[in-house]
């Protein structure tokens, strides 16, 4: 990939956010990796380790490293990943989830046939620089309640529903449609202040709360992509600029 393509991605990586954006998001700790870790990493992935070098090196430093932030810190559980992005299409995450509780289900989950992770820790080689890993506290985020958001130039120009392709037609959603727009749409006005980026894609989640027989929808941050047409777009189409017209679209 061109410096320019690494030059869009690398503003959205979770290392890379200020404080006051990690504060609307998920608890979670940073494990930095230094080149030589990387390398180290990668040469561990099934698939794609032999583009890394020769046999697996040991990556006892960085397991140890996981396990303290993850075991200590998060013991009901968490979810590991790079900054970049996560290794959800590894194979041991597609038969046995995300939800970690072990440093060697962690290291399975990023290095087994994670194309995702295969590329990103190859990027990171080729512009040297540093990825870093992050163990994030685990919670239950029904599907339903995630959304892509899309800020340009500072403003609102799209809500999404983030699983368009699976879930189809959400009663919660259209149910409390309103409600969940006027939450994206309060959490935005304080996102657009301290977001670094102008123009951004960032997707969220909702907590639903109950108090005295009224239910409230807090909003919290999970992660950044690039405002470019590499990033899916969901119900929204990057061919048609009219599209983003702040509008909230679900099935």
């Amino acid at each position: 990939m061109t410096p320019a393509y690494f030059a869009q991605v690398r503003p959205t990586y979770i290392e890379n956010w200020n404080d006051a954006l990690y504060s609307l998001s998920i608890p979670q700790m940073d494990i930095p990796l230094s080149l030589q870790d990387t390398i180290y990493f990668g040469t561990n992935l099934t698939v794609f380790g032999a583009s890394f070098g020769t046999p697996p090196q040991s990556i006892s430093r960085i397991k140890d490293r996981i396990e303290e932030a993850a075991l200590k810190h998060f013991p009901n559980g968490a979810f590991v990943r790079l900054g970049s992005r996560s290794g959800k299409d590894s194979t041991y995450a597609q038969h046995y989830g995300l939800k970690v509780t072990h440093p060697y289900a962690a290291i399975k989950i990023l290095t087994e046939a994670s194309e995702r992770v295969a590329f990103d820790l190859r990027l990171a080689l080729r512009y040297q620089y540093n990825p870093h890993i992050f163990v994030r506290q685990w919670l239950e985020i029904p599907t339903w309640a995630e959304f892509r958001c899309f800020m340009k130039n500072r403003k609102l120009v799209g809500i999404s529903q983030y699983d368009c392709k699976n879930l189809g037609h959400c009663p919660e959603i259209a149910a409390n449609a309103k409600q969940i727009k006027s939450a994206i749409e309060a959490f935005f006005e304080e996102f657009k202040v301290v977001s670094h980026l102008d123009d951004v894609v960032f997707d969220i989640f909702i907590i639903v709360r109950e108090q005295e027989s009224h239910f409230y929808f807090d909003v919290k941050l999970l992660e950044l992509n690039p405002f470019f047409y590499k990033t899916d777009a969901c119900l929204f189409d990057w061919r048609n600029s009219s599209d983003f017209d702040g509008s909230f679209i679900f099935l």
